[in-house]
């Protein structure tokens, strides 16, 4: 009897202890994004946030693996008091340096991957896409301080969430579906793994844009996924200019071209496909994936998925 009461005592103790654990623990989340040249890119990326400020701390670091900002973030996480910080990356591939370069930042790898990112004030010239590679800072890129647990997530990648903003986006420009030809176009990476990968997982997101067409009763004649490349080398920027040239010329033949771009949001990138697409026919809106509710639901998803995991571990 005595030892029934006992272990119900003990029990009781550690019910209690991980209540209390529950209750006092709190949840930090850091979103990191590219940042715009424009305050009304930023501004679109934290309007997204604000919803989860009413269950999380939150802070966003924009800047494309800068250590500056992910160090100001978590800083001011653990100041909060956050003893555990997800770290959700508004991204559009997990196929880049950037990924590779926050999961060195955030000590989930050993060493860089890739030459280093240089950001704004180490050194770099920031005055193209805001990003260089070199080895100049790469003795003082080092793992990020932090006290807090750190949970890193998956990028925008093919979650359904981001199939059904690319869907919308082709409704309001579709008109005929049997007669037209999609096509999504994202940035892409310089590797050319990278863009294989990259591709790949477009090709997953235009595979549900296919199941969702058909649910509705109307297929497109072609969906077609593909990346422009801005800051790979010439030779490689103009096949890839080409490429999507030839696509929309070819298609345009026979029929009307839908363009839709697989941005976070408006920012100025997206002027460089019309650019691209001088002379030629083609529908467009130029609406990127915000401001669109399911970012703000995929970042919540992200957190929760994440959280659900690890207690489950």
């Amino acid at each position: 009897m005595r030892k029934s009461v006992l272990a119900f005592v003990v029990l009781n103790l550690i019910l209690v202890n991980c209540s209390f654990a529950l209750i006092t623990e709190k949840v930090g989340v850091l979103i990191l994004a590219h940042g715009g040249r424009h305050s009304s890119w930023d501004e679109t990326v934290n309007n997204a946030t604000e919803a989860l400020k009413r269950s999380y701390l939150v802070e966003v670091a924009f800047g494309m693996a800068n250590p500056k900002s992910m160090q100001a973030g978590i800083d001011k996480l653990e100041s909060q008091g956050a003893t555990k910080i997800v770290v959700v990356p508004l991204f559009i591939s997990s196929y880049s340096p950037i990924i590779r370069q926050n999961e060195y930042l955030l000590g989930l790898r050993e060493s860089l991957a890739d030459p280093p990112l240089l950001m704004p004030g180490m050194g770099a010239d920031n005055s193209t896409a805001g990003m260089a590679m070199g080895a100049s800072s790469e003795m003082s890129m080092q793992p990020l301080r932090f006290k807090a647990e750190i949970i890193l997530t998956k990028p925008l990648d093919a979650h359904p969430l981001v199939a059904e903003i690319l869907h919308e986006r082709i409704a309001e420009l579709s008109a005929n579906p049997a007669n037209e030809t999609i096509l999504i176009v994202a940035h892409g990476p310089n590797k050319e793994e990278d863009n294989r990968n990259w591709v790949k997982t477009m090709e997953k997101l235009t595979d549900q844009i296919r199941e969702k067409q058909q649910r509705k009763g109307a297929r497109f004649k072609q969906i077609f996924a593909l990346t422009v490349r801005d800051d790979a080398d010439t030779a490689v920027y103009e096949q890839a200019k080409e490429h999507l040239r030839t696509l929309v010329y070819q298609a345009g033949k026979d029929g009307d071209v839908i363009v839709i771009p697989l941005l976070l949001a408006q920012g100025g990138v997206e002027a460089r496909y019309v650019k691209r697409l001088t002379g030629l026919a083609y529908k467009w809106s130029g609406k990127t994936l915000l401001p669109h509710p399911n970012i703000t639901r995929f970042i919540q998803v992200s957190v929760e998925n994440a959280l659900q995991q690890q207690a489950g571990d």
